[in-house]
């Protein structure tokens, strides 16, 4: 799996599902936090879609966070304050670029999990597509009496 596919997936699961991992996580590696999570404010970009201009839509409250895995870095922000979340995404992002073997397995598991985790939001996503669909309004149909 390519660190953007585990980005988006990771970036819509709930905190306390990313908990579970970060135990897991501390027995394997020496985890060593260089910034500790804070949040901070970032400038949102937008684009106007009829003349497709860019245009900054306010500040954003994010929390951030950088950490090092057995010394390779990882960083991860999340809009929001979800200080344990940004942790343990700072340090899939630092494993997720290892190629050792204690971490392979890990990985590995990490990564099914994710599938696991994707399938379900592709059914969120259409559940509440089927709900939106059903107040659509067909003009041509309606009665003009």
């Amino acid at each position: 799996m390519n660190a953007e596919m585990r980005s988006n997936i990771l970036a819509h699961v709930p905190v306390q599902e990313l908990a579970v991992w970060r135990t897991s996580i501390e027995k394997i590696g020496e985890i060593e936090v260089i910034h500790e999570p804070a949040m901070g404010l970032v400038m949102m970009k937008a684009q106007e879609s009829a003349e497709n201009v860019q245009f900054y839509v306010g500040e954003v409250l994010i929390t951030d966070c950088t950490v090092s895995v057995d010394g390779d870095l990882g960083y991860a922000a999340r809009m929001g304050n979800e200080p344990e979340a940004v942790y343990v995404l700072a340090v899939v992002d630092a494993i997720s670029c290892k190629q050792d073997a204690k971490w392979t397995g890990w990985l590995t598991e990490f990564d099914s999990w994710l599938l696991e985790k994707e399938a379900e939001q592709r059914q969120d996503r259409l559940f509440a597509h089927k709900l939106t669909k059903r107040t659509l309004v067909d003009f041509d149909v309606m009665d003009t009496d």
